[in-house]
Formats: structure tokens, C-alpha cells, sequence
């Protein structure tokens, strides 16, 4: 399966502001780049926090959510709840005939991914901000990601550099 991780930063490296951020920091140029590639990808996988802070169901896409209780939430069509390891949540995502999805958020979410090498590429968008902030992309990564730009989209103030993952 080929898993995209995708996130904003500010250019100290920020990826969250405040411990219930709602990027409400980010331009509307990366919202409108974020729904569309999370839309045409169609399944977004994100932890408990980042799923509590978003407060809704993304509307357009599969939404599945790591939480250690997942019988504490309600499902719905669109809306699944794992507690699954990320070996296991790729299996079982791929066996529902699903070849790809994007890697929302949070930083513990992202580093249980890419520390086992299950990440193939990075969105990042550079918000032309430098704000204090709680979290970076790196917090809780075990293991260096090394990263071949694959190209740089100009969003208007922003831009986002994309990245296969080696």
C-alpha cells in the first residue's frame, strides 16, 4: 500500500501550536491542497488526539482512527476505529481492496508508521510563520526517515515540498 504522510510546518519545524491545535495557523491554500489530495486519495488514517481536535468526521473519504479504545466511539460507514498495529491496520485496509491513504496526524501516529518503514511520502507544507509550539514532526520518531525531494508546489504564501521516502 502506498502511504502518504501529510502535514503542515511552520518554518521552525511546528506541526502543532497547542496540545488541541486545529491548524487554524495554515493558509487556505493548504486546507484546499490538504482536502484535495486527502479526497482524490479517499482514506485518511489519524490518531485519537488528531481525530478529537478535527471534532468531525471528514466528509469524502474513509476515515480510520488508531485509539487504544476503539469500543469507546461509535462507527459509522465512513468512520472505523482500530486499535490495531500499523502492520495490521495496512493489512486489513488493503484487504478492503484499498491500494492508498493518507497519513493525517499526530506526530506519535506518524513516527509508529514510519519507524517501521510503512511510509513512502511526505507532503509537507511550509507555512511562513515561526510560532512556539508543542509538537514537530520528529517528537516521537525512534529512527532517521532519509527523503528524495520529489518536487516543490507554490500555494500562494505557502509551499509544499514533497518527498518519497528512501
Amino acid at each position: 500500500m502506498r502511504l502518504i504522510a501529510i502535514f503542515a510546518s511552520t518554518v521552525n519545524g511546528m506541526i502543532a501550536l497547542s496540545e488541541n491545535d486545529r491548524t487554524e495557523w495554515t493558509s487556505r491554500e493548504d486546507k484546499r491542497y490538504f482536502k484535495e489530495l486527502t479526497t482524490s486519495v479517499g482514506t485518511i488514517i489519524m490518531g485519537r488526539r488528531t481525530y478529537e481536535s478535527i471534532g468531525r468526521t471528514l466528509p469524502g473519504r474513509l476515515n480510520v482512527v488508531l485509539t487504544r479504545n476503539p469500543t469507546a466511539y461509535e462507527e459509522s460507514e465512513s468512520l472505523i476505529f482500530r486499535s490495531s498495529s500499523p502492520e495490521a491496520l495496512i493489512e486489513e485496509i488493503e484487504e478492503w481492496g484499498i491500494d492508498q491513504a493518507c497519513l493525517i496526524g499526530g506526530a506519535r501516529t506518524f513516527a509508529d508508521f514510519a519507524d517501521r518503514g510503512l511510509v513512502n511520502e511526505i507532503h509537507i507544507t511550509l507555512e511562513p510563520t515561526i510560532r512556539n509550539g508543542v509538537t514537530h514532526l520528529a517528537t516521537h520518531l525512534k529512527k532517521p526517515v532519509s527523503l528524495a525531494l520529489r518536487g516543490i508546489v507554490s500555494l500562494g504564501p505557502s509551499v509544499v515540498m514533497i518527498y518519497d521516502v528512501k
